[in-house]
């Protein structure tokens, strides 16, 4: 299984990103063989759609599952689509976060439970409110 890991810097020790799209880097794991790839998102500083372009990316180089602290409901559903699993964690090293995958702890995220999309609907809601 080839699992794809949102990353702060190219390194093991280095923490999962915050925002899904705009991950400066991606550390591809191999569960069989056991090895990490190391990648710079191109997609980072694209002026609109930066998650679409990092989740095709990552289905591109053929992940089975990805692990990200948030993630929006477009490049959500395009992996779902892909049939390409995501998982959400906690910040923390992305050693400890694949530890914690081999061992069954981060839970699955689906677009009925996307933390960004609970987050936009909260400001429609405040929105509404206001009128």
């Amino acid at each position: 299984m080839l699992i794809a890991i949102t990353s702060e810097s190219m390194d093991l020790n280095s923490f999962v990103t915050e925002k899904f799209g705009r991950t400066p880097f991606v550390i591809f794991y191999d569960t069989e063989k056991n090895t990490f790839e190391f990648l710079r998102n191109p997609y980072a500083n694209i002026f609109g759609e930066a998650g679409i372009q990092t989740a095709q990316f990552m289905i591109e180089k053929n992940a089975d599952a990805v692990i990200t602290l948030e993630i929006g409901i477009h490049p959500l559903r395009l992996l779902e689509s892909a049939n390409v699993k995501v998982y959400s964690c906690a910040k923390k090293q992305v050693e400890e976060i694949v530890n914690q995958f081999v061992e069954g702890k981060l839970p699955i995220v689906q677009h009925e439970s996307s933390q960004k999309v609970v987050s936009g609907e909260r400001k429609r809601r405040n929105r509404d409110k206001n009128f």
